[in-house]
């Protein structure tokens, strides 16, 4: 499906996806700077995937992690800094959690920058004490 706003558009599918232009925009952000393509390419073919663009140059991305019943982890979320403070993360975050694969079910995401962001989209949280725990890989 794609969703249009003027010269911006979402498209959601692993097809829309240019996984070069996913690769740099991760390659800037502090969580994902050291993934390999291949690792990228992978998380790809494994997720529910949200491009965004301006016109047809890829400006954005988010992926979802989903079992499509209970859970839905949204990883990933990015846009290019020069398309920053416009309203398209705003955009891409409402199309995400509204999506008719996900919209009915519990999203999670964790951030370390971004609270503020993410609670105007009903984010809040967890207060009854959840550890999480993270297994190294080797």
């Amino acid at each position: 499906m794609r969703f249009v706003n003027g010269k911006y558009s979402i498209a959601d599918g692993k097809n829309a996806v240019n996984l070069e232009a996913v690769h740099r925009l991760l390659g800037k952000s502090y969580w994902a700077k050291d993934r390999s393509l291949e690792t990228i390419s992978a998380t790809i073919d494994r997720s529910l995937c949200f491009s965004l663009f301006r016109d047809e140059k890829q400006i954005g991305f988010a992926r979802v992690l989903t079992d499509y019943v209970t859970y839905a982890v949204i990883l990933d979320m990015i846009i290019d800094e020069e398309h920053r403070g416009k309203g398209l993360g705003k955009w891409l975050m409402e199309t995400i959690t509204t999506h008719s694969a996900i919209g009915g079910i519990r999203q999670i995401l964790w951030t370390s920058t971004a609270e503020n962001f993410y609670q105007k989209f009903g984010f809040r949280p967890v207060k009854d004490k959840p550890i999480l725990m993270v297994k190294p890989s080797f």
